[in-house]
């Protein structure tokens, strides 16, 4: 299976569509409404009456976001080489986990397209290890559109931080400019709703969300937990298995690729705003589409916690199966 995401671009693009309406199927048999959480940021706020009229429009709507967002993944990847310019397989990957369980439109799916921009803003390309200030701006107002639509993707960044020392964007000018970028989006809101009388009541709702952590586990049926958990282990060990590696390939490309990684990170703390369990996977399909793809496409010749893929190439199709099948399962 995984030697047809290696070279036949035509069908690789039909199986990800194939899995993409299967994965959809049932919502778009039965559109859910769309759900609202205290951690749903003012702009979620706005936009969920409007779909919640045509709840099979918010469907629709959320199946093609996820869709383009995974292309879109996929371009930056390739075009960074992180992965090979001829495989699709990260849009497959994003798509499982930003569909398992598929419902309608949510925080995350709209946080996702953001993320995957700011992840653009943070890439290296060329001969410079470093980046310019407007990038570092831009990437930080992007990380504050995020948490206008969820509120606990503040969290992200602490993965942004934790870049800027890869990067050595600890000076003075790159700090304010940083401050500027995260800011420029909450003055324009908070001038709104000081406006129109809205601003003690949006206050008082994201100070309480930001000062409640939650361990919340919600009740699920014991099988789509048990996928919903093999996935998330799976996606830990892909993680491991890419960060061990990290030192085979260039400073530019180890940066890079730590630049997605460390999505990671953030996107652990908003579990702490939101449910442990079952474990919200779309937070981590960006980086999944990344680890996910170098876990069953290894280097050739190089040793794994799986094996050798030259000896034992079948072990990888299993495993793809496998993420599939738990995916539909969610």
């Amino acid at each position: 299976m995984l030697k047809l995401f290696k070279s036949n671009m035509a069908l690789q693009a039909l199986l990800i569509l194939v899995a993409l309406v299967l994965l959809w199927l049932r919502p778009l048999l039965a559109p859910p409404p769309m759900a609202s959480a205290p951690t749903d940021g003012i702009l979620y706020t706005i936009i969920l009456p409007l779909f919640n009229a045509v709840p099979r429009v918010a469907v629709i709507v959320a199946m093609l976001l996820v869709l383009a967002e995974g292309v879109l993944l996929n371009l930056l990847l390739a075009d960074i080489n992180l992965v090979p310019q001829t495989t699709l397989l990260p849009t497959l990957l994003y798509i499982i986990f930003m569909s398992a369980p598929a419902t309608t439109i949510t925080p995350m799916i709209l946080v996702a397209g953001a993320l995957i921009a700011c992840t653009r803003q943070l890439s290296l390309k060329g001969s410079l290890l470093t980046i310019s200030t407007t990038r570092i701006c831009s990437a930080t107002a992007l990380i504050s559109i995020c948490s206008l639509f969820y509120i606990p993707a503040l969290a992200i960044l602490v993965s942004y931080l934790i870049v800027a020392v890869s990067y050595r964007l600890y000076g003075w000018r790159d700090v304010v400019t940083m401050l500027l970028g995260f800011l420029a989006p909450y003055v324009l809101l908070v001038t709104v709703l000081f406006m129109t009388d809205g601003l003690a009541a949006w206050w008082a709702s994201t100070s309480a969300v930001l000062g409640d952590i939650t361990f919340m586990v919600t009740a699920t049926d014991t099988l789509p937990l048990i996928a919903n958990i093999m996935l998330a282990l799976i996606f830990l060990v892909s993680v491991f298995m890419l960060w061990s590696h990290l030192g085979e390939h260039t400073v530019m490309w180890q940066k890079n690729a730590s630049t997605v990684m460390l999505v990671t990170v953030g996107s652990i703390i908003t579990l702490l705003f939101s449910r442990l369990l079952p474990i919200d996977l779309a937070a981590f399909a960006l980086p999944f589409a990344l680890c996910g793809t170098h876990m069953l496409m290894p280097a050739s010749g190089r040793t794994t916690v799986i094996g050798r893929r030259k000896q034992r190439p079948w072990i990888y199709d299993i495993l793809l199966a496998i993420i599939i099948i738990a995916a539909f399962v969610c």
